[in-house]
């Protein structure tokens, strides 16, 4: 469902959090061999402690964020860009956290900018970026 009161520039947006299971990885990225993602040892094989989830995970998770936001208005119209600045491991907690940056006129809606991140249960961010979408 969409928010259809006022958005001001610094709201933060409500926080989601996700506990990413190797079962959730495995759902995204389909169960194959000599993968980072779905074959424990190889992953540490490849030097990392345990499976890594796909950041296109978390980019799914930005994209409910806005979608709970503001609905269609993301859904058509939305836009997205974001850097992966952190490993991603089976069994984080992630939260996915928004600011709104900017509110401009847009044919006829406003067009809401979110600054938005990622952090894992340490509080290290993992992905970094912005999101936008229409408010009508």
């Amino acid at each position: 469902m969409a928010i259809t009161h006022a958005l001001a520039v610094g709201q933060a947006l409500p926080p989601l959090e996700k506990e990413l299971t190797q079962r959730h990885i495995d759902a995204y990225s389909g169960v194959r061999t000599r993968s980072i993602h779905t074959d424990e040892a190889w992953a540490r094989a490849k030097g990392f402690r345990t499976t890594l989830a796909q950041g296109m995970m978390s980019t799914a998770y930005v994209s409910e964020m806005l979608t709970r936001l503001l609905g269609t208005g993301f859904i058509r119209g939305g836009s997205m860009s974001v850097a992966f600045v952190q490993p991603v491991y089976a069994g984080d907690r992630l939260t996915v956290h928004g600011v709104v940056k900017d509110l401009r006129p847009e044919a006829d809606a406003t067009r809401v900018v979110v600054e938005v991140w990622c952090e894992n249960q340490h509080g290290q961010k993992t992905a970094v970026g912005t999101a936008s979408g229409l408010l009508r």
